[in-house]
């Protein structure tokens, strides 16, 4: 198969992917043209079409996979395919595996691993808590399959959970470090801080928004999740809920992030950091994977990240050996630079200015 991903500039394309969005729109010359997102599970590239645009836009619908041929080229730095032709094609047709990436961990370990975090939980009303979410069918056969995220980070079939898990396991280092963290509330509160996405997207032959997603957003559904299994437990402690509110509000952690409210307990700075730290190393293996980056090389620009990303290549450690003078001794000890970082200096001619280029 030809992927998304795989393809250069001047490669002929003949190809099924999958149409996520269709418009047919007008040039400035007054040329009618057909513009879509075509999509596998590698990522996206925009196809266009300008012979008999209109005729071509009638035969299939968004999220109708198509079967086109046509040449991949550069336009304004981002790759498209200038399309020759466009067909429907029969989803019985397609492998859809081809499609949908999914977590390379195993779904039922994950959901074994997930039911001992909470068992090793020792407050009584945060355990019951999770248990509750842990003893809903239909929150967990969501949960097994719902991804992370549409794009940026954990974009694939059961990467909310692997999510997580990850979340929890770095909320149970940190605590370590701080012994004046609640580590029932910290694992607890990671692990319901993106409940609301098994509301917010769904999986089908890509991943979607659902309506309420696009309406409310995942803090808010989870938000409403939240209050709603607190309900049904008797005498949850009405400090312990409002401290499950704020996590739940505040993971985002800035207001133009979406936040509404920014971390005001210890817990809740963790999980905003955390759950920032996961998203994007998650989103940093993934780009140079994506791109087939070597190392010592370079990505394309990462929305994500502002800048480019490098994967470092291998290098040796120091293992130069020490110099001796005519005694015997170590010349390094006692030299008047200091650190053999200070010779290497002084070897390589005058210091060069500390300031950095424009982070890129």
């Amino acid at each position: 198969m030809q992927t998304i991903a795989s393809l250069k500039e001047g490669d002929w394309v003949e190809e099924i992917y999958l149409a996520t969005t269709k418009q047919v729109s007008t040039a400035k010359n007054g040329v009618t043209y057909l513009s879509i997102k075509l999509s596998d599970k590698t990522g996206e590239i925009d196809g266009r079409l300008w012979d008999n645009a209109d005729e071509v836009a009638g035969r299939f619908e968004r999220e109708d996979f198509v079967k086109i041929k046509g040449i991949a080229a550069n336009y304004q730095g981002s790759m498209q395919i200038k399309m020759k032709t466009l067909e429907k094609v029969d989803d019985s047709r397609v492998d859809i595996a081809n499609f949908l990436l999914a977590s390379k961990r195993n779904i039922d370990e994950m959901v074994a691993e997930l039911t001992a975090a909470a068992a090793s939980v020792t407050n009584p009303h945060l355990k019951q808590l999770m248990n509750s979410f842990l003893n809903d069918q239909a929150f967990m056969d969501l949960l097994r399959r719902i991804p992370a995220a549409k794009a940026m980070h954990h974009n694939f079939i059961g990467g909310l959970l692997e999510h997580l898990l990850e979340m929890i396991s770095l909320s149970r280092d940190v605590a370590k470090h701080f012994p004046s963290i609640d580590g029932d509330l910290l694992t607890t509160g990671a692990f319901l801080h993106d409940i609301g996405k098994v509301r917010e997207l769904a999986v089908r032959k890509s991943i979607e928004y659902t309506t309420e997603g696009r309406l409310i957003g995942h803090i808010s559904l989870g938000y409403e999740m939240l209050v709603e299994k607190i309900s049904t437990i008797p005498g949850f402690p009405a400090e312990l809920t409002m401290l499950l509110k704020h996590i739940m509000l505040s993971h985002h952690g800035e207001y133009e992030y979406g936040s509404p409210k920014r971390p005001k307990i210890q817990e809740a700075v963790v999980i905003h950091y955390l759950d920032d730290l996961s998203a994007k190393i998650n989103n940093f293996q993934a780009t140079l994977q994506k791109e087939n980056i070597v190392e010592g090389g370079w990505t394309g620009f990462n929305k994500m990240h502002d800048r480019y990303l490098y994967r470092k290549a291998g290098y040796a450690a120091d293992a130069e050996p020490a110099e001796q003078d005519e005694a015997g001794e170590n010349s390094n000890v006692a030299a008047a630079s200091g650190s053999k970082n200070e010779q290497r200096a002084a070897r390589s001619g005058p210091a060069k200015s500390e300031k950095l280029p424009l982070d890129l």
